[in-house]
């Protein structure tokens, strides 16, 4: 994965995510929002099939950039535990 950076101030941040598809910027989006000191957090893509997307991240307090990194770590996460209750999971009864 290829990741372009656009602006990384301190409170606000816009990363491209080159050949990506809006899937995981949404989902990350959905982590911020959760973040009580995310003041702003968004994608854009310009064209569905032809445009990469971007996220735009704005915080209250700390580092913006911090905040996404810590948002990718609990997708990460949340994307383990998910895999492991897959193998979990019973079989479906024939």
């Amino acid at each position: 994965m290829e990741i372009k950076v656009i602006k990384n101030e301190k409170d606000y941040v816009e990363i491209e995510l080159i050949a990506e598809e809006a899937g995981l910027a949404n989902a990350l989006v959905e982590i911020l929002l959760e973040d009580s000191d995310v003041e702003f957090a968004s994608f854009r893509q310009d064209h569905s099939q032809a445009a990469n997307p971007v996220i735009m991240l704005r915080t209250k307090e700390g580092n913006a950039l911090h905040t996404l990194k810590t948002a990718v770590k609990k997708l990460k996460k949340l994307s383990e535990d998910f895999k492991g209750a897959l193998k979990d999971a019973k079989k479906p009864k024939k």
